[in-house]
C-alpha cells in the first residue's frame, strides 16, 4: 500500500481535532499534534536507536529545542550527547538449552519453551552446570524474605520464578523482582547463570509469545570506556526463560505439581527450594558490532542565585522498536507522544514571562527500548556537575483515549515530588489516584529508573481510567491498547487520540514543572523511602 507523503498528511492534520471546548488553555494542541505526526510517520521507520529514522527524529527535536532558544548541552556545542553502543544479534543457528538428568537430556523447543537474548560479550557461550531452585531469588530482609538462605549456588545456575511475592508492595517489588536485580544477586551468590520461570501472572504482564516477534532484534548496551558493556553483569554466563508449559519439566523433584507451586507462591506462602537434580546446556552464538545514537539535551538557566543550580531533568524517550522487514512500528503513543509533551513543555518554558527559580535539563533520550540506555549514561555523563541533579520527571507512553479526570503518579509516595504531583493536579481539577496494576511492575519500566539508581527522585505519570465523560471505559481502552497496539504496528496515528485529554496531560506536565521549579525545599526522598533507603542520596 503506498503511503501517503508526510508533508500531505501534515497539510491534513487540523482536520484531526475534535470540535470541542478546552478546558484549560496554555498547551497548544496543534503543536503536539505536529510533532505526533511527524515523529510518527513510517518516514522515520520506527526510530529504532542507532538508525537513520531515529537520527531524523533527534535532528527534528534539536531544531525545535534551538527554536525556542534551549542551550545546547551536547557534545561541541550541539544539542547531541554521544552514546556508544556495542550490539549482538544472534546467529542464524538457533538457540540450544537441553535439560539433562543421569545423562539423559531433553532438548527444549527453541521460542515455544524457552528463548534467550544474544551475548554482549562473547560470540559463543557453551555453558553446563547443575540446577537450583531459588523461589523467586529474592534477598528483601525488610519483608522477611531471603531465598538463598541456607543455598549453595556457586558455579551452578539458579533457577527462579518470574516476578515477585505478594507481600512486597508494588513499587518496591518492581525492583525485587526485576530481572536485573536477580541475575545481579543471583551472581553475588556465586551463581553463573539464571533460568526464570514464567507464571499465569508474568504471562500477563509479558507473554512468553511475544518472544518470537523480537527474535531478530539487535540487543544493545552502551559501552565504557574500556570496552565493556556499561550493563554487564561480570560472571553471569547463561540467561533463559521458560514457558508455562516447560516449566514443570524443571521442578519434578520439588514433588509438587508445578501449579500448587504457582499457587502457594502467589499466596505468599513457603516454596520448597534446593538442588533440582538437573543440570543445563545452554549453546548460543552471537554476531557483534558497534554503533552509535545520542541524547538531545537542552539546557534553561534558572533565575534564582543559589536554586539555580539545582537541575530538573524532565526526560522522555526518543527511540521506538524499528521496523522487521517492511513492517514499520511507528510508536505513536510509545513514545512520540512522550517527546511531543517534552517539546510543548520545553516552548512553554521558554516563552514563559516569569522564568522558574530553579534550572531545567529536557532530555530526549535514546535506548530506552534496548534496556535505558541512553539515560543509564546521561546520569553517569551529565552535562552539569552530577550532585546538581535533583528530581527526573519521566514522560513516556500516556495512553490518552479518554478524558481522563484522575492521574497516576508512580513514584509518588517515595519522595517530595508526590505532593508536588498533586499540587500540579489539583490545579487543572485532578485527582492522583493509586496504582491500578502493580503487578505490572511499570515504576523500574522505563527511564526513570536509571535515576533513581543513582539516588535521584523521580516520578512518572500517566492518566487513570476515570473519565469525565461517564460513557467512557478508559480502563477498557487502555487496556485494548496493551492488548492489541503496545508494541505492534498499530500504535500509530489512526488510534482514536482524545484531543483534550493531549492538551490537558501536556498542561499537567508543565504545571509539574512549575511546581518542582520554584518550591523553596530541595526534592528529597521521604523518610522510610525504599528507594532512598536502597540507593541514598546523591552526594
Amino acid at each position: 500500500m503506498q503511503r501517503r507523503p508526510l508533508l500531505a498528511a501534515l497539510a491534513a492534520l487540523p482536520s484531526l481535532v475534535r470540535a470541542e471546548p478546552v478546558r484549560r488553555p496554555g498547551a497548544d494542541l496543534a503543536r503536539l499534534q505536529a510533532h505526533l505526526r511527524f515523529l510518527a510517520d513510517p518516514l522515520l521507520e520506527g526510530r529504532e536507536a542507532g538508525t537513520r529514522g531515529y537520527d531524523l527524529a533527534a535532528a527534528y527535536v534539536a531544531s525545535q529545542f534551538a527554536q525556542w532558544g534551549l542551550q545546547p548541552m551536547g557534545d561541541a556545542g550541539s544539542f547531541a550527547q554521544a552514546v556508544p553502543l556495542k550490539t549482538a544479534k544472534l546467529a542464524a543457528t538457533a538457540p540450544m538449552l537441553e535439560i539433562c538428568r543421569d545423562g539423559r537430556c531433553e532438548r527444549l523447543a527453541w521460542l515455544d519453551e524457552f528463548s534467550t537474548s544474544p551475548d554482549l560479550s562473547l560470540a559463543r557461550r557453551d555453558v553446563s552446570a547443575p540446577l537450583v531452585f531459588a523461589g523467586y531469588g529474592i534477598h528483601a530482609p525488610s519483608f522477611g524474605l531471603d531465598d538463598y538462605a541456607g543455598l549453595d549456588v556457586k558455579g551452578r545456575i539458579a533457577v527462579v520464578l518470574a516476578g515477585r511475592p505478594p507481600q512486597i508492595p508494588s513499587e518496591e517489588g518492581a525492583h525485587f523482582g526485576n530481572a536485573r536485580t536477580k541475575r545481579e544477586l543471583a551472581v553475588r551468590h556465586g551463581a553463573i547463570g539464571v533460568i526464570t520461570l514464567s507464571t499465569p501472572r508474568s504471562e500477563i504482564v509479558s507473554p512468553f509469545h511475544n518472544n518470537r516477534r523480537f527474535v531478530d532484534n539487535v540487543s544493545m548496551d552502551w559501552q565504557a570506556p574500556d570496552g565493556r558493556g556499561g550493563s554487564d553483569i561480570p560472571g553471569l554466563q547463561a540467561s533463559a526463560l521458560i514457558s508455562v508449559q516447560a516449566a514443570p519439566k524443571l521442578l519434578a523433584a520439588l514433588n509438587r505439581p508445578y501449579t500448587q507451586l504457582v499457587a502457594d507462591a502467589e499466596a505468599g506462602r513457603t516454596l520448597p527450594r534446593g538442588d533440582l537434580g538437573l543440570s543445563a546446556h545452554l549453546v548460543r552464538d552471537s554476531v557483534h558490532g558497534q554503533a552509535r545514537s545520542h541524547n538531545v539535551v537542552g539546557f534553561i538557566e534558572g533565575r534564582h542565585p543559589q536554586l539555580k543550580d539545582e537541575v530538573i531533568v524532565l526526560t522522555a524517550h526518543l527511540d521506538h522498536m524499528g521496523r522487521k522487514g517492511d513492517t514499520v512500528f511507528p510508536g505513536a503513543m510509545d513514545n512520540a507522544m512522550g517527546i511531543a509533551m517534552l517539546l510543548e513543555v520545553a516552548r512553554l518554558h521558554a516563552q514563559s514571562p516569569v522564568p522558574l527559580e530553579r534550572s531545567v535539563l529536557f532530555v530526549a533520550v535514546t535506548g530506552e527500548e534496548k534496556g535505558f540506555l541512553g539515560s543509564a549514561w546521561f546520569v553517569r555523563h551529565p552535562p552539569v556537575p552530577a550532585a546538581s541533579l535533583v528530581a527526573n520527571v519521566n514522560i513516556d507512553m500516556p495512553i490518552l483515549l479518554h478524558d481522563f479526570k484522575a492521574v497516576v503518579a508512580l513514584g509518588a509516595e517515595h519522595s517530595s515530588l508526590g505532593a508536588a504531583a498533586e499540587r500540579a493536579a489539583h490545579s487543572l481539577g485532578l485527582q492522583l489516584a493509586p496504582d491500578p496494576a502493580p503487578e505490572q511492575s511499570r515504576f523500574t519500566r522505563s527511564d526513570q529508573y536509571s535515576f533513581v539508581r543513582q539516588g535521584i527522585p523521580a516520578v512518572i505519570l500517566g492518566a487513570d481510567g476515570a473519565s469525565f465523560d461517564e460513557k467512557e471505559d478508559g480502563n477498557a481502552l487502555m487496556r485494548e491498547f496493551r492488548r492489541l497496539r503496545y508494541h505492534q504496528p498499530g500504535d500509530d496515528l489512526s488510534q482514536p487520540f482524545h484531543w483534550r485529554a493531549v492538551q490537558r496531560f501536556a498542561q499537567l506536565q508543565w504545571a509539574l514543572l512549575q511546581q518542582l521549579g520554584v518550591q523553596p525545599e530541595r526534592p528529597r526522598w521521604l523518610p522510610g523511602s525504599f528507594f532512598g533507603e536502597q540507593f541514598g542520596p546523591r552526594r
